[in-house]
């Protein structure tokens, strides 16, 4: 017996874009949730040899594997097969990519068969392989999707432009980030600790237009907002907009929010937004713009999560009032709140847990799927640019309708 798998999924990309991204497998760490290591050992013309390593499991083991690939640009097809087999007698890939009126139907076909004694059998590996190339392959297509998304709506007034996003180095923010650094702004962003996302944010802005700068500080202290307005002053010499994206968000039942966790959820989540404005007012003039970062279930409410849903209302009336203090010095305040967006802290999550989070968060909307961060980022950098410039003390739903 031998197993014998075929996954499949369109994306509304174009081919190339969709060949490019797939097979640059040194990039993989970014596109795959599933791999920790992706490194080239050897390339020779269209065959590459490369190593590949998963997060550890629960018994904190590391599995790594040597496979070869070699890609056929004309058929549009690529074979893959393990060198280092581990706990398969022999494991082959066969990839194939599809034009169709939807999209590029990009298929994966595995044929493979396990070794006596491994973990799993063929049937047991089937349906884990089958489990975890949804949840991949849904992935990819919204990673390269916003991609594409980015490369088809260019906000072309906002090249120069002098933008700050705070907690710009993961999920909305960083699709905020890089969307305004694609359109040729010159952004500074800031995260709290150092991590492997911040690594990533530098090495992917390093390729994109306008002058980019990711500082250490924590936005939603008054030290961290006085920093940032010295550093936006001395990078940028002003600013002409603000995102105030960073925050937090502990789900507690209600009967156990300490003092200390709602204090927490509004120190992040409404005095750290607050600050921020107010120190970066002197850098901002006439046709400046503020977006606050908001919620959706602001206004529909959410069990466990009444400490996070009062600020996120709060920031609304914060957003109203203070676009009727500026207005009249040219500044427009706006408030952009998100609904369920599929960031990488889903993508963090084991595969079936990831899987069952999408279908479930998917029927609460109307579109029938989770948000991607570069929708956030659209409507984000259409307020900030000239075509919003009579739009202001606005609260904008990005939401899928829920």
């Amino acid at each position: 017996m031998a197993g014998h798998t075929r996954n499949s999924i369109v994306i509304d990309a174009p081919m190339d874009l969709v060949w490019e991204r797939t097979n640059d497998v040194a990039s993989w760490t970014e596109l795959f949730s599933e791999y920790s290591v992706a490194e080239i050992l050897e390339q020779d013309g269209s065959t590459v040899t490369f190593r590949l390593a998963l997060h550890p499991d629960e018994n904190d083991k590391v599995w790594s594997w040597v496979s070869q690939r070699t890609t056929d640009v004309a058929t549009r097809t690529v074979r893959a097969h393990r060198v280092e087999t581990g706990p398969f007698e022999y494991m082959n890939i066969h990839w194939e990519y599809t034009q169709t009126d939807e999209g590029v139907r990009m298929q994966w076909t595995q044929d493979f068969h396990m070794k006596d004694g491994a973990p799993l059998d063929d049937e047991g590996m089937t349906d884990r392989i089958n489990r975890n190339s949804l949840v991949q392959m849904n992935l990819i297509k919204s990673k390269i999707e916003a991609a594409a998304h980015a490369q088809r709506t260019p906000f072309a007034d906002l090249a120069g432009k002098r933008i700050l996003v705070t907690g710009g180095s993961r999920g909305i923010g960083r699709g905020i980030v890089l969307a305004a650094a694609r359109s040729g702004a010159d952004v500074v962003t800031c995260y709290r600790q150092e991590n492997d996302y911040v690594t990533s944010l530098g090495k992917e802005l390093a390729s994109l237009p306008g002058t980019q700068h990711v500082l250490q500080a924590d936005a939603s202290e008054a030290s961290g907002a006085r920093l940032l307005a010295q550093q936006a002053q001395k990078l940028l010499g002003g600013l002409d907009a603000v995102i105030n994206n960073a925050g937090d968000f502990t789900p507690t039942p209600y009967p156990e929010l300490t003092d200390a966790a709602w204090a927490t959820a509004l120190q992040s989540n409404l005095t750290g937004p607050h600050q921020v404005t107010q120190a970066m007012l002197p850098l901002l003039g006439k046709g400046a713009s503020i977006v606050n970062i908001g919620s959706t279930v602001a206004r529909i409410g959410m069990a466990s999560g009444a400490h996070y849903t009062a600020v996120k209302q709060a920031l609304v009336g914060l957003t109203r009032s203070l676009a009727r203090e500026l207005g009249p010095q040219g500044i427009r305040v706006n408030t952009v709140s998100p609904g369920r967006i599929a960031t990488e802290a889903l993508d963090e999550l084991p595969p079936e847990a990831a899987a069952q989070q999408r279908a479930v968060f998917s029927k609460f909307t109307a579109l029938g799927r989770l948000g991607a961060p570069q929708e956030i980022a659209d409507v984000v950098l259409f307020l900030i640019s000239d075509q919003a410039s009579y739009i202001t003390g606005q609260n904008i739903h990005v939401d899928g309708c829920v």
